[in-house]
């Protein structure tokens, strides 16, 4: 039970720290010539929708942006995991 909880955290940190060093590196980097394409980015999701029921409202939505070196990064995190075993 601990070791997977423990492999659960490992790969949330990983997750975590790929998608915040690629942000970085993908705005770092987005000004540079030869590595911009790192910067690319798409924004995909639902944007949001307001439901007014007179005494209640909500809005639904959920966009993701996301750059060339996330996208890089993650996969490299997914692939560590992967190939990392943990000892219990």
């Amino acid at each position: 039970m601990k070791h997977n909880w423990l492999k659960n955290l490992f790969l949330v940190i990983l997750l975590v720290l790929a998608v915040v060093l690629g942000k970085l590196l993908g705005t770092v980097t987005a000004k540079q010539p030869l590595f911009s394409w790192l910067g690319m980015s798409a924004d995909f999701g639902l944007k949001p929708v307001t439901v007014d029921l007179s005494v209640v409202n909500f809005t639904f939505g959920l966009m993701v942006n996301i750059n060339v070196a996330q996208a890089l990064l993650l996969a490299i995190a997914i692939l560590v995991f992967s190939s990392v075993h943990l000892r219990p």
